[in-house]
Order: structure tokens, then sequence, then C-alpha cells
């Protein structure tokens, strides 16, 4: 969960009055003392604040979420990670309150949590779907620009749609360069992204090649790669570096379209500069990272920072980090007999 300005937090509340219809988003239903408040409406969250209700019919379930656009139903984006959960409607049905806003501060001793808009919100229990956010790197030349034009499309729609039409327009002969960090947080993803790249390079610019600078360790990834190549047939030219042998980004430069690596310069026409994720700004925050900027939990998702809290989806130390694990994370919350 970003910070966000005044002005963009006006605008997310007039785009969720929008999406809602004439119902509206439950913007208004701040509770003086809520069951259970439910921190992030991405695919955990959303999961779990439905499944409570379900399975106890009798909480107050409380869901925060500072995008509308997350609340929607799920669309297919080229190159995002996939979205899944329910949407806003089956929220509503189900006695879910929504509220669109942001998590700026807890306190734990209070059982409060203060928002974006200036007001708080008690809480009995509370469960956090932070997500994700990414780290900078020590990079040169990589700062805003670079992460504009070579964007990560990495949970962003956005940046999926600027990415895909910077594929529509690569050159018959183009050369992509797909950069993965030293440590995915997503492995499946990055080994998913990696296959699209080549699929689509098979199927749209067959004299075209692909670079997959890896910047972790071990082989793993690379020896997968190549079988799913294999099993799906693909003739894409592919490149695939691991870090002992030229997978480590040193620098970039832009505007000329380089990288310089550890093994040497790359030139490339697209771009798709994956970086370093931890989880999302509120559980750092709500000082439920370790040292790892992860979230450390129990096999049941509670915090072993925070007793009191349970953490869902992407942002725990142990997720495999894939969508079905984080349907997972919310059924075992809603099971659990901390909620």
């Amino acid at each position: 969960m970003q910070t966000l300005n005044r002005r963009r937090f006006v605008e997310y509340l007039v785009a969720g009055a929008a999406a809602a219809g004439a119902g509206g988003v439950a913007a208004t239903a701040l509770r003086a003392r809520s069951r259970v408040v439910v921190v992030g409406g991405g695919p955990a969250g959303a999961a779990a604040a439905l499944a409570l209700r379900q399975t106890r019919p009798d909480t107050q379930v409380l869901l925060v979420e500072r995008d509308p656009g997350r609340l929607g139903r799920a669309e297919a984006a080229a190159f995002d990670r996939p979205a899944a959960g329910p949407d806003l409607g089956a929220l509503r049905r189900a006695g879910v309150d929504v509220v669109l806003d942001d998590v700026v501060d807890l306190d734990w001793t209070a059982a409060r949590l203060d928002l974006f808009s200036g007001r708080s919100m008690a809480f009995d229990r509370l469960l956090l779907a932070p997500g994700t956010a990414a780290v900078a790197e020590p990079i040169a030349g990589f700062g805003e620009v670079a992460r504009h034009l070579w964007p990560a499309a990495w949970g962003s729609a956005r940046e999926a749609r600027r990415l895909k039409a910077q594929l529509a327009a690569l050159p018959e002969a183009g050369h992509v360069v797909l950069r993965l960090p030293a440590v995915p947080s997503h492995p499946e993803a990055a080994l998913d992204r990696a296959v699209q790249m080549a699929t689509l390079l098979d199927r749209t610019r067959p004299r075209g090649r692909l670079t997959v600078l890896d910047g972790t360790a071990g082989t793993d990834l690379a020896d997968r790669f190549e079988r799913r190549r294999a099993e799906l047939g693909l003739r894409t030219d592919t490149d695939w570096r691991r870090a002992s042998a030229g997978g480590t980004v040193l620098g970039v430069d832009v505007p000329r379209g380089t990288l310089e690596t550890d093994a040497g310069l790359l030139r490339a026409d697209v771009v798709n500069f994956v970086t370093l994720q931890e989880a999302g700004r509120i559980a750092r925050t709500a000082g439920l990272v370790d040292a790892t900027g992860w979230c450390p939990t129990d096999a049941q998702g509670r915090s072993t920072q925070r007793r009191e809290a349970v953490i869902l989806g992407d942002a725990r130390k142990a997720a495999r980090r894939t969508v079905a694990g984080a349907l997972l994370s919310a059924k075992a919350a809603a099971a659990g007999d901390f909620a």
C-alpha cells in the first residue's frame, strides 16, 4: 500500500463511487468498534473478508482498501500478475463493509488504525494483506525515468499496458531484455514472465531474441525455463544469463537503451526491468517485518512479531507468492481461532 497525496485520494473516492453504482462504497460505514478489520483488498484480503462473513455470519467485518480498482472484476492483463478474489459486489452481498481509505499508522496499545482521511478506526482483531512494494536498488542510472520507460509490470495494470505497447512496436529482429532481481519475490511468476516473453516472440517476432538477466545465485529458474520451452516447442533465440555469468546489472543508460552487466554491455529495444520487492509499507509501519523486509509468521499466518496480527498473502516471509497461495492464506485465516 503506497502513500497517497490528497488529490489522488479524492480521485480514488470519486472513482470508487462510480464503480460501486448508486449504492456506493460503504466509505461512511465506520463503526465505533469493528469486530474484525481486514487491511488490503487484493486477492488475499478480499477472500479473507468474504470467508469470515460466510463462516461467521455474526462477525462484523470491515475491509479497508485505498484503490477501488482492486475491488473491480479481475481483468486479464498481459504481463501483469494474475488478479483473483471476490469483487465489490460479492463483498457487499455478503455484508462486508468496504472503506476506501489508506492506513497511515497503527496503534497496537489502543487497537486503533489511523487513516489517510484523518479518521480513526478501532478493531478487535486485525488481518493485514499489505502486498508488496518495490525496493530501491543501488544501480547506477536506475531512477524514476528508468522505472517509467522500463516498466516492471509487476502487479500494475498500467505498467502492463505500457509494456504490451512497447512489445507491439518491437522491430522484427528486436532484442528484449528481461531482468530478474537477485531475490525474486514471486519465483513462479518470474518463470511465467520469461515463458510469456519467449512465447510472444516466437509467435509475433520469430527473428527477435530474448536475454534474461537472472540475478539469482542458483540454476533452478533457468533449468525450469528450458524444460518449459521444450514442452511448448518454442524456438525463440534465448540467452539466459545467471548471476555468475553476466546476469548482474551494474548500471543502465535508458536513453541509449543499454545495460552494463558484469559480463559487458547489452543494448535492448525493450526492457522489462523487474525490481526487488518487500512487504508493503504498512507492514513496516506496523512493526511486522524483520531484517529481510518480509513478515515472519507461523504456519497459520499469525505474525511472530505481533501475535495479535494475522498476515495474509504475499507479504508473508515464507509465502510462495502465487495467487493460489494468497487465497489459501485467506482460507486459513478464516478458519483460525484468532478470528
